[in-house]
């Protein structure tokens, strides 16, 4: 049997084995958490503490993000969504929980509310 001291530990290596919880934690550790462009590129920005407490302005590069006929989708490849939505936010949704939110064109042409769940986390003050 297994015996992890302190409880904390256990907790965490649980959490962290178990895909039902692979979630965003960055939030927890970072602010002025925003949606940018660099260049052509959508990026997610933020300031992130690093584990010895100093903050860290910290840039992620969304990858393999479309619109498809108004829906957000993960993919492969370089994120395409931004050439299609509009009103693009980061959105908190809790302390394990972040979504990607935008305004998207239909095939039909009209627009749509999508929302996609990230995967992001800070990194001894780097978003990864």
């Amino acid at each position: 049997m297994l015996r992890c001291i302190p409880l904390s530990a256990c907790l965490l290596a649980l959490f962290a084995a178990s895909p039902a919880f692979a979630a965003s934690t960055f939030q927890n550790t970072c602010s002025e958490i925003q949606f940018a462009y660099s260049g052509n590129e959508a990026t997610v920005k933020a300031v992130c503490l690093r584990a010895n407490g100093t903050a860290n302005p910290s840039t992620l590069t969304l990858q393999g993000i479309s619109n498809q006929n108004g829906t957000l989708t993960q993919g492969s490849g370089p994120s395409t969504f931004q050439q299609s939505c509009g009103n693009i936010q980061i959105s908190v949704a809790g302390p394990s929980s972040v979504n990607l939110t935008a305004l998207c064109r239909t095939s039909s042409g009209s627009s749509k509310a999508a929302s996609l769940p990230l995967n992001i986390n800070n990194n001894n003050g780097n978003l990864q």
